[in-house]
Order: structure tokens, then C-alpha cells, then sequence
């Protein structure tokens, strides 16, 4: 086994640097959305600086979910269609398949695992933020990108062969394994890359306390939304191998959150409904 710590902060942002440029787009555009001084040129430029980010929007913005019987062809149109808000979940969700479009033979999970997870994540906290008063765009994003440091790691790692794949039937809990053999989670990765991203502090810290928000120094209430939309996702056949664990207690968080238990149950079949719509549009 290797020793613990043996992954560099430096080794970790060159293996980010392997990463599609779609996220930081993501990340910039929601900062974009932020300021009211932005112009529609800014966004646009922004979008179609990665064409196949553009292709996948615009199609998007063409599919049974938007469709008004006449196509878009540019972003100006699509974004005169469907507004800004609904443009940047498109964003989101053609990020993050560029994202998780390959199979992570770190974690053995497949290309289209983890980006369902991280859509029905995402989803799950815009619609738990809406419910809670939070801010939706920033629940989205934090939603979105929760699995990001696996996607690191993978690289990282990737044709050593002193680093263990994580099998389906490891007894371990995920961050006990990742801590045993890499010195580092995945969670933490995930944070220490968005931070080098420029992406908001509160969006690092959440993503890097999601599985044991307990042990978050503060106390957060989108890390508690985020472990119980982690935990929709485990409920409605999402989930992914060795995190079960981590969300057996989401009941102790709904206090924390201001959700009734009968809210989070509707919200469950509410994130379920939403994910089958988008999958079904890709």
C-alpha cells in the first residue's frame, strides 16, 4: 500500500488541467449571472468559446423540453427563448456530461453513473434550495460538481500501479478507502481544485464536507441540503457504490435544513420526475 499523502497539490491541478474546460465555463458564467453589469455578449462569448459546450446547449434548446416548433441556431436565440436561468441549467447539464463522459476505472464506475448521479444531485439541490429559500443556482452548481474529485484522482492515479481500484464489493466506506490508499478524498480534491478555479468558497467547503457534515468546522446548511440530495439520489437507483453509508443519517439533518419530512418525500419524487425528463432529452 502506498504511503499516505503521496499526491501532490501540484500533481492534482496538472490532473485537473486534464479535465474538459466546460466546468470553468459553468463556473464563470454563474458569476457572469451574478453581476448585473454583464451584457448578453459577455455570455454568449463566454458558451461559445468550447463549440461542442454550444452544440450540446443548442440542442438542448431544440428538444421536446423547450421546443416551440422552430429551431435555434444561435445562443442569442436560445438564450431569447429560454431565458438566462434556464440556460445556465443547460450549461450545467451539457458540462457535466462532457464532464463524466468516460469511465472512471479508479472508482470502476462507468461514464453514465456518475454523470446521472451528478445530475440527479444537482437537480435534487436546486429543487431542495427552492424549498428552503437557499440560493438555487448556487445548490445547482454545488450539486453538479460534488463528484468532481473523483475525476482527479482517476487521473492522477491512472496507470500506477501501486494505487487499488475501488472494487464493488470493498467493505470499506469510500473516504476510509481513499483515505487508506491516497491520503486524500475526493471530497477534499473537489474542493482545493473549484478554489484554484476562482469558484465561491461556500461551494468548496460545502462539496468538501458533504459526506460527514459534522465535521464541518461551520456549520453550512447547503452541506446538510447537499448530503440529503446525495441520499435522493441513493433512493431513486443513482447512487453510487461505497457512499451508502454516508447518507443513512438524513433524517438527523432535515431539522438543519428547514425541511418537514413530507417536503423532502415529495422532493424525492419531484428530483426523480425532473432527472427522467433530461436524461430522456440527451
Amino acid at each position: 500500500m502506498p504511503s499516505i499523502n503521496t499526491i501532490s497539490p501540484a500533481e492534482l491541478k496538472e490532473a485537473a488541467q486534464l479535465l474538459p474546460s466546460s466546468p470553468r465555463i459553468f463556473g464563470k458564467l454563474s458569476s457572469l449571472l451574478r453581476n448585473t453589469d454583464t451584457d448578453l455578449s459577455d455570455i454568449t462569448d463566454l458558451v461559445n468559446a468550447d463549440s461542442a459546450l454550444t452544440a450540446s446547449v443548442l440542442r438542448l434548446s431544440n428538444s421536446a423540453m423547450f421546443s416551440l416548433g422552430t429551431a435555434v441556431d444561435t445562443l442569442d436565440e436560445a438564450i431569447n427563448r429560454i431565458g438566462f436561468r434556464e440556460l445556465f441549467k443547460l450549461v450545467g447539464f451539457a458540462a457535466s456530461q462532457q464532464l463524466f463522459a468516460e469511465e472512471n476505472a479508479t472508482y470502476n464506475i462507468t461514464g453514465s453513473e456518475l454523470w446521472e448521479n451528478s445530475l440527479a444531485c444537482g437537480i435534487g439541490m436546486e429543487i431542495l434550495a427552492r424549498r428552503t429559500g437557499y440560493d438555487e443556482q448556487e445548490a445547482y452548481t454545488i450539486g453538479l460538481l460534488r463528484n468532481m474529485g473523483k475525476m482527479v484522482l482517476d487521473f492522477c492515479v491512472k496507470g500506477k500501479p501501486q494505487y487499488p481500484n475501488f472494487s464493488r464489493q470493498n467493505e470499506l466506506p469510500l473516504i476510509e478507502w481513499e483515505e487508506n490508499n491516497f491520503g486524500i478524498t475526493n471530497p477534499s480534491v473537489a474542493g482545493f481544485i473549484l478554489m484554484t478555479w476562482h469558484f465561491s468558497e461556500e461551494t468548496s467547503y460545502t462539496i468538501q464536507y458533504q459526506y460527514q457534515p459534522g465535521e464541518a468546522p461551520r456549520k453550512l446548511p447547503l452541506i446538510h441540503l447537499l448530503n440529503l440530495a446525495n441520499g435522493v439520489a441513493e433512493k431513486i437507483g443513482k447512487g453510487l457504490h461505497g457512499e451508502s453509508t454516508y447518507w443513512a443519517n438524513w433524517e438527523d439533518y432535515l431539522p438543519k435544513t428547514g425541511l418537514s419530512r413530507d417536503e423532502f418525500e415529495e422532493s424525492t419524487e419531484e428530483i426523480e420526475q425532473a432527472l427522467q425528463k433530461v436524461v430522456s432529452n440527451f
